[in-house]
């Protein structure tokens, strides 16, 4: 098997990668929702694909919440604000708060 060697080897001319915006819509949505929300921080993980609102109230302990959809989200932070506990199970089956 001959195949052509990597850029990454030791000894090998360095090329010029151009970067890349990952998931720019994603990243908008949060964004957007991040400057209609005033008690909330939110944004988008490009590295684990979840929008992330973190309360900028003071409250007992920090809280974070991690949903797949911008709406998921914003049912999350409306059950939150409404004083939900901790720990919690949404409809998807998983925790989605915790205290940090």
């Amino acid at each position: 098997m001959n195949r052509e060697p990597g850029r990454h080897r030791i000894g090998a001319t360095p090329v010029q990668v151009e970067s890349r915006r990952w998931d720019p819509a994603k990243r908008a949505a949060a964004a957007q929702l991040d400057q209609l929300e005033p008690g909330w921080f939110v944004s988008y993980g490009v590295g684990c694909r979840r929008f992330v609102a973190i309360a900028l109230w003071h409250a007992h302990a920090p809280l974070r919440i991690e949903a797949t959809t911008v709406d998921e989200l914003r049912e999350l932070m409306r059950e939150a604000e409404l004083g939900a506990p901790a720990g919690t199970v949404s409809g998807s089956g998983e925790p989605w708060a915790w205290v940090a």
